[in-house]
């Protein structure tokens, strides 16, 4: 029986890297499918409230596409409401790190730092190299979630036709062990996704307000930035105030002020992501910090930035379908 477990575990430990090399390889079509599968579990309980009133899927479906159009919409919209146009601004950062870059390392081995390999020019590139793969995670996140979306509408569709299948082939048993699935999956990730929400914009309003005291410029693309980044679990919140601080110093120069800015920014993350979060979360998933770091690191290798977004409630998923597919469970249908 031992043997058999082992066997099992080793079988699936073999099937997930598999499945990992296989999402790398043919990650721009997988992306999307897995942002619409995401959406599906996120909505399951507006889709049953639609069911109960009687609303067609494709009126709820529409009312879901133009939520998100709006939504994404409104983070295009905090760009242009900093007239930044970061395309033709980059080459103007590179020189203005590059110019700063002097003051900047001088002050990094003053707080311990040697960065002896390291050049203002090279910090520059570096930065600004930094700064155009942070966009073009953007504009992927934007693209892929509306692709997301037409593929949102045949998942929403298809869900009956599957279930269907399966209780024709396996019985009402097997369909009942399916929803029960489908329940908790979607209940877990809507904690997350509400719970990670409501601390995302919290972090981010706080800290809008913050940068507005320090008479900050780029306000509203710096609450999008922290908004965005701190859905990355433990590094996120740290690289966003990185980013925010960068553009402060680029702005104002390095002095006294950017480090009182440094630590509200810092108090403001430490308050929503390692007090407030971890009361509320705790309570409803059952990740361990190691869990969180893993596959953190697994999935950034997979999928990059939008991996690491994902990492969280796509764990979530497999954890929750290994929990009811997994070996004891095999072992009981035998």
């Amino acid at each position: 029986m031992n043997l058999n477990k082992l066997a099992n575990y080793a079988v699936i430990f073999i099937a997930l890297v598999l499945l990992a090399v296989v999402m790398k390889t043919f990650e721009q079509v997988l992306r999307p499918l897995a942002i619409a599968t995401l959406l599906l579990f996120l909505f399951t309980p507006l889709a049953q409230f639609s069911r109960r009133k009687k609303i067609p899927p494709w009126i709820t479906f529409i009312g879901l596409a133009t939520i998100f159009v709006l939504l994404l919409g409104l983070g295009s919209s905090f760009i242009r409401m900093d007239n930044l146009d970061l395309e033709n601004a980059m080459p103007k950062f590179q020189l203005k790190i590059s110019q700063e870059g002097g003051r900047i390392l001088a002050t990094a081995s003053r707080f311990g730092f040697n960065p002896d390999d390291w050049t203002p020019e090279k910090l520059g590139r570096y930065i600004t190299q930094v700064a155009m793969n942070l966009l073009g995670t953007i504009r992927t996140v934007f693209s892929e979630t509306l692709l997301a979306l037409i593929l949102l509408m045949f998942l929403i569709q298809s869900r009956p036709v599957i279930f269907r299948a399966v209780e024709q082939k396996y019985g009402k048993e097997k369909v009942l062990k399916l929803e029960d699935t489908h329940k908790k999956i979607a209940e877990d990730i809507v904690a997350y996704f509400s719970t990670k929400t409501a601390m995302s914009l919290g972090t981010a309003l706080l800290s809008g307000g913050v940068l507005l005291l320090f008479q900050a410029k780029f306000v509203s693309i710096s609450m999008l930035v922290i908004f965005i980044l701190n859905f990355i679990p433990i590094i996120g919140s740290l690289i966003a105030v990185v980013i925010v601080l960068l553009l402060y110093g680029l702005t104002f120069g390095v002095s006294g002020t950017l480090v009182g800015l440094a630590l509200a920014l810092t108090a403001i993350q430490v308050l929503f992501g390692s007090i407030l979060e971890p009361k509320i979360t705790g309570k409803r998933l059952n990740m361990s910090p190691i869990l969180i770091i893993i596959s953190l690191y697994v999935w950034g290798w997979i999928w990059g930035i939008l991996g690491m977004l994902l990492s969280v409630p796509l764990t979530i998923l497999i954890m929750i379908v290994l929990k009811y597919v997994g070996p004891e469970k095999q072992a009981e249908s035998l």
